[in-house]
């Protein structure tokens, strides 16, 4: 084999086997109601907003019934910025079903969701319900270490109590959000 020919055949199995670069969702640019990081620190700025902790949160009106928090140290795919990481290793979980309720004056807002699985051999597809309507019904249902932003999802509230349900297909594996972020469009 000549050696030109060998080195496109190697160029062609480093290509094969590299991951697709994942195409970036568009920038947020409406105006913040709050960024919370469920579990995690406070004072980061993730997607040009300045987020709040959990407990931050729950002194502006956020409640959260039920919940277990979850820590991991992974490297999540795509790569992304420091403090995305570390909301991304830091969450919220429940089997099965995670309520989340913001007490937050009448309007219309946009919501947006972080997620990463963490889990091996074991995705997860999650519903989201809003005011008791479903608006996402496959959030997850990604490779290990994979993440994504879910939304925008829109309400319009009308009695001042936001509330939002995820919940698993299988009831027997775990509800988990990392982050969220309240937007008014």
């Amino acid at each position: 084999m000549k050696l030109a020919t060998l080195l496109l055949l190697i160029g062609w199995l480093l290509s094969a086997c590299t991951e697709p670069a994942a195409t970036p969702a568009p920038p947020i640019t409406d105006v913040l109601i709050r960024g919370t990081n469920f579990n995690g620190k406070g004072g980061i700025e993730i997607e040009g907003y300045r987020w709040t902790s959990q407990n931050d949160s729950k002194g502006n009106g956020l409640m959260l019934r039920e919940v277990e928090s979850a820590t991991t140290e992974l490297r999540p795919k795509p790569a992304t910025d420091e403090n995305t990481q570390a909301m991304l290793n830091s969450s919220i979980v429940n089997t099965e079903r995670l309520a989340i309720d913001q007490l937050i004056y009448n309007a219309k807002y946009d919501m947006y969701f972080w997620f990463m699985e963490n889990q091996r051999g074991t995705p997860r597809t999650m519903s989201i319900e809003i005011e008791g309507q479903i608006v996402e019904e496959a959030m997850g249902d990604l490779p290990y270490r994979q993440w994504a932003r879910f939304g925008p999802y829109p309400v319009d509230l009308t009695d001042t109590e936001l509330n939002i349900v995820i919940t698993t297909t299988d009831p027997n594996q775990k509800a988990e959000v990392m982050g969220m972020l309240m937007v008014k469009p």
